[in-house]
């Protein structure tokens, strides 16, 4: 097989292009939805923030001291400006204000005002977080700053706001410390690992979140990566698509663990992958830093482990080429996207003509690649098909009755008639699988081109001479 058709280089990129655009015109109907959580974040967020917390009571009710109600009140309800110039400034005794806080109330709607103005203090003044992270010096302090917050996460009965409050505390917290102890990571690991397998999508979502925060500490990585994290991120990249806010965030996790190379050894024994090949192919025209965080991960798990095979077999090779005739705005897709070229070459290069072929079928996106026309594809590797226990006559019959693509469906027909006219058992065979059955039903199909090539594999089906019927239909 020439290097032409080992790299698909006979369609044009506009033909390439148009693989994706049933993937892409989905995913645009469903981005709609990819900012929900967050929308509820917000509105409860400013609900919370309304609510007048009565200070004066909890100090009337010895819960906490004059000096804490003093300090607090010169805080709250002013505006962010003024509360990052009070933390410039005081950040030290307000950050173990707002630790005393957390331990001796335990009212939910004061908890969560508090959280909330926590939170905001991480994104309005950056530097905070060392105010906070300091406090885990004392010794007369060593629950600080973790303990309160595991236990907020550990009691609060499933409440969602909570648990995405003190999660994206307690992740920033981590991921900015330079020593935690073990037991406190352990804990929050576990949690991390829970909340990542829930139903509810917004329990996913907080998890997420903070493993993006914990994760940018690069000494927590591989323990976050052990036991089922692998495989419960990896199911998320199937059934989050639709939420593309989310998607972004598992990638950009999943990019900061392919950085250990330890994980990255991991990954090559599950199905991440292939789940990332499959969402580089369908982000692509429609949510660039998707893409942008897909061809980086990939990047990074490259000629690590069984990869490298994993993404030629799972057909990296066509979005590849879609992705290299776009012009990016960021020069890092680029870049990646050239590394990404050039490490794979070699690999593709070593390819037999069957095995491009194979990762095609077995990656379920079949396009009207060079060897599906060759006869003399057709004649030296008909035989392989029934490999397996036809194993890929399977899979090709799977993706007639599973697919909605056109072309995908198109192809199959047409390769199941090759198969029937140059294997010597080729029609008896296909008989067995019950594909004469599905390829006629598919000649009633709406989409002309598949009513065609069903058409055509089932007179390749049922005739002896097909090269003089062929020849016979030109005329």
């Amino acid at each position: 097989m020439s290097e032409r058709e080992k790299m698909n280089l006979t369609k044009s990129s506009t033909s390439l292009l148009a693989e994706v655009e049933g993937s892409v015109s989905s995913l645009r109907e469903a981005s709609a939805s990819s900012y929900v959580h967050e929308d509820n974040l917000r509105q409860m967020q400013e609900k919370i923030l309304e609510q007048p917390i009565p200070w004066e009571g909890y100090q009337r009710a010895n819960l906490i001291q004059e000096r804490e109600q003093e300090l607090i009140k010169k805080y709250d309800k002013f505006s962010p400006e003024s509360r990052a110039r009070i933390f410039e400034s005081e950040g030290d005794t307000y950050a173990e204000l707002f630790m005393s806080l957390l331990v001796k109330i335990n009212k939910a709607e004061t908890l969560k005002y508090l959280l909330t103005l926590m939170e905001q203090i991480f994104k309005d003044y950056p530097p905070s977080v060392l105010n906070f992270l300091k406090l885990g010096q004392n010794e007369f302090q060593t629950q600080y700053p973790y303990e309160p917050l595991l236990r907020i996460l550990q009691r609060s009965s499933g409440d969602w706001y909570t648990n995405a409050k003190a999660s994206y505390i307690l992740g920033t917290l981590m991921g900015r410390a330079g020593t935690v102890d073990p037991e406190s990571v352990k804990t929050f690991c576990s949690w991390l690992r829970e909340n990542l397998k829930k139903t509810d999508e917004k329990d996913v979502n907080n998890a997420v979140a903070a493993s993006m925060k914990l994760l940018n500490n690069v000494k927590y990585r591989a323990y976050f990566a052990q036991e089922d994290t692998l495989g419960s991120l990896s199911g998320l990249l199937k059934t989050k698509q639709k939420n593309m806010q989310l998607l972004y965030q598992i990638l950009f996790s999943l990019w900061l663990l392919s950085f250990d190379s330890k994980v990255a050894l991991q990954i090559s024994d599950t199905k991440l992958v292939p789940n990332l090949v499959e969402i580089f192919r369908v982000s692509l025209g429609v949510k660039e830093k998707v893409s942008r965080m897909a061809i980086a991960t990939l990047r990074n798990l490259l000629d690590i482990g069984n990869n490298n095979e994993q993404m030629i077999t799972y057909g990296i090779v066509r979005p590849l080429e879609i992705a290299t005739t776009k012009n990016w705005a960021d020069e890092d897709i680029t870049n990646d996207l050239e590394v990404l070229n050039k490490r794979l070459e070699k690999d593709i290069a070593a390819l037999s003509g069957f095995d491009f072929y194979k990762q095609e079928v077995m990656s379920g996106n079949l396009t009207w690649s060079s060897v599906h026309k060759s006869e003399k594809f057709w004649r030296e590797n008909a035989h392989h098909l029934e490999e397996n226990q036809h194993h890929l006559l399977s899979v090709l019959k799977d993706l007639l009755t599973s697919t909605s693509n056109p072309t995908i469906q198109a192809v199959a027909c047409y390769d199941l008639g090759e198969f029937a006219r140059f294997h010597p058992r080729g029609k008896i065979i296909l008989n067995q699988l019950g594909l004469k059955i599905t390829l006629m039903g598919l000649m009633e199909d709406k989409d002309p081109e598949v009513k065609k090539n069903a058409l055509l594999a089932v007179q390749k089906l049922m005739v002896t001479n097909w090269e003089y019927l062929s020849t016979e239909q030109k005329y």
